[in-house]
């Protein structure tokens, strides 16, 4: 019965009929059953807890504990987060609604302190089964390393440079106010968020008017005044000088500023004046370093097959976008471009029944799911 129910799913899969004298397993499609001719042999799968799991957060919205918490716990793990230096109050605040849900002690817990020190010393401890992190590429690097001694499984969701493609026949007013909105959440502090645009010529000058408008348009400031805004100051001073020298660089180079391109110096805090720049090439830093703020970077192309070579230019390959009334281009980007996602028509927001992952230097793993909950977890096949 095991051989005639694998031969009906190898036609129906297209796959190749194996003899019944041989031994063979088949993972069916959409299920966890496997299935062998071997007589009298049953065999299954049972996934299980990895019991402790380190899950560090860096530079980004402390949301991203409750992401990686929940599949953690769900899957039948205790969890150690490491939050950033930045952002230790808002994790306090975090632990303390943890504690006041009634959870058991010691399955939630938060260790402060350094990447160096304190995330070092959690990505290389025997006793850490996987370490889940988010953050930039280089601190991926360095936790994967220490990760390898003990060989722990790793998460890591890492830098982007996301490409979004602006075809002639797209909705203009969709795509600017849908990349305007990016770039103003976290003030463009996120790895998934359009940094950079490519627009088709015929459209070009339009868009690239009609984007400068919106970006000026934002109303930025102290996020906790009485005043309300769109958008709030950047991490540190670090993030707004690095943001003045991308800027710097562009222009030195060629690049044309449309709007914005510098500190907000008229408000207290980390701002910078939401910016665009066009005429951008790929020897610039803007075009190659995650921006990580209020920036978007516009170039012209002629075609969708130029478009989306020059999307692919990147060491990064987490999200992508298109903006396009042609469901043909549409579906040609999705196959081409080299990215873990890409949005039609909407904005770069991933949805949490979906997985959100990188590829190229952008992770390995991801999260969101029934993958997401899956990399919290181990299988183990049974031969009875």
């Amino acid at each position: 019965l095991q051989y005639q129910v694998c031969n009906v799913f190898a036609q129906v899969l297209g796959a190749k009929v194996v003899p019944a004298n041989e031994e063979f397993l088949m993972r069916l499609k959409n299920t966890e059953i496997v299935v062998s001719t071997a007589e009298h042999l049953m065999t299954y799968d049972v996934e299980s807890a990895l019991r402790e799991v380190q899950t560090v957060v860096v530079d980004e919205a402390d949301f991203m504990i409750a992401r990686k918490m929940a599949p953690a716990l769900i899957a039948g793990n205790a969890i150690v987060v490491k939050p950033s230096e930045e952002t230790p109050l808002c994790a306090a605040a975090f632990a303390g609604l943890v504690a006041a849900s009634g959870l058991p002690a010691g399955v939630f817990n938060i260790v402060y302190g350094g990447g160096p020190t304190v995330g070092a010393g959690l990505s290389s401890h025997p006793g850490v089964d996987m370490v889940s992190f988010t953050g930039s590429t280089a601190a991926g690097r360095k936790i994967y390393r220490q990760a390898a001694g003990n060989i722990t499984k790793v998460s890591l969701e890492l830098g982007g440079k996301a490409p979004a493609i602006v075809m002639d026949d797209a909705n203009l007013e969709l795509a600017i106010g849908t990349l305007k909105a990016s770039k103003a959440v976290n003030t463009g502090q996120a790895c998934h968020c359009p940094e950079r645009v490519y627009v088709h010529r015929k459209v070009a000058d339009e868009f690239t008017d009609k984007m400068g408008q919106a970006m000026n348009g934002i109303v930025y400031g102290d996020a906790g005044g009485t005043t309300p805004v769109e958008m709030g100051p950047l991490i540190n001073a670090a993030a707004v000088g690095r943001l003045r020298a991308l800027v710097e660089d562009a222009r030195t180079k060629g690049g044309t500023l449309v709007s914005g391109g510098a500190v907000a110096e008229d408000r207290p805090g980390f701002h910078f004046q939401p910016t665009v720049l066009r005429d951008t090439t790929a020897d610039m830093e803007v075009m190659r370093q995650e921006i990580f703020g209020p920036m978007i970077v516009i170039n012209v192309i002629d075609d969708l097959d130029e478009a989306i070579a020059r999307a692919n230019d990147s060491e990064f390959g987490l999200s992508s976008s298109i903006f396009t009334s042609s469901l043909t281009s549409a579906m040609k980007a999705v196959r081409e471009l080299e990215a873990g996602e890409t949005y039609v028509n909407r904005e770069n927001f991933e949805a949490i029944q979906g997985f959100h992952a990188g590829i190229k230097q952008s992770g390995i793993g991801g999260a969101d799911g029934k993958h997401g909950l899956y990399e919290f977890m181990a299988t183990q096949v049974a031969y009875i």
